[in-house]
């Protein structure tokens, strides 16, 4: 028995039944592939703020950070800046940034091994190129170079990191690591170290050397690109 021919009036009323499903019952049916960055986004803000008007926040979190990853890498500060995003939107916003970067480096293995140059410049690229304010972050190595553990020190520069030597002896005995790389980045141009980036890297380490800590590295991230100063331009 020949299946019934699908008239245009019915295939027309099944596509406008597809378009009324919400991003939710499709995201369900068909798995997210088929969503836009607008649709995940006001499906994440939906469970932050039940019964609101989502349209609005979404379209400006879409207009200021340009694109879905553009806005799960913009700081909780930058987030709540937009009308109608608050405190626990933008919280669970950069939990699912956090999720999603520890997906991708779980994608490529348990653990990060960054005893090649290229390697490192990946993985830092795709921690902080993103990132909307300045950030500095100790990675926390073996000798081979494994990732033992990272950590975010806040806004600032490599200086206020010098100043206090004891956080991160203490943070390398929380991680059993015997090697660091010191890394912040600009967000808001290339990544050229200043002359004073440079003399408090070798300070820093310096420092650490007598405890057996060995600063592998201090590096500056721009956009997709980093710029490593004891490779490019050793102090000693």
């Amino acid at each position: 028995m020949k299946p019934k021919p699908v008239r245009p009036s019915q295939s027309v009323s099944a596509d406008r039944a597809a378009r009324r499903e919400s991003p939710r019952e499709r995201l369900l049916r068909e798995g997210a592939h088929g969503l836009a960055d607008a649709e995940i986004l006001q499906m994440l803000l939906g469970y932050a703020l039940p019964r609101k008007s989502l349209q609005p926040p979404v379209e400006e979190l879409i207009r200021r950070f340009m694109d879905l990853e553009g806005v799960l890498h913009a700081s909780a500060v930058e987030l709540c800046e937009v009308a109608g995003v608050e405190r626990d939107s933008a919280a669970l916003i950069r939990l699912a940034g956090e999720i999603a970067f520890r997906l991708a480096v779980k994608s490529e293995g348990l653990r990060h091994v960054l005893n090649d140059p290229g390697e490192v410049e990946r993985y830092l690229v795709a921690r902080l190129s993103g990132m909307r304010e300045e950030k500095l972050l100790l990675v926390f190595l073996n000798r081979q170079g494994l990732v033992l553990g990272e950590e975010f020190l806040g806004a600032g520069t490599i200086n206020q990191v010098v100043a206090f030597p004891r956080q991160i002896m203490e943070g390398c005995l929380r991680h059993r690591a015997s090697g660091l790389l010191v890394v912040h980045n600009h967000p808001h141009g290339p990544p050229i170290p200043s002359v004073q980036d440079r003399e408090e890297a070798e300070r820093l380490r310096e420092i650490l050397r007598p405890f057996d800590i060995m600063v592998q590295d201090s590096i500056v991230v721009g956009h997709n690109r980093c710029f490593s100063i004891f490779r490019n331009s050793p102090l000693s």
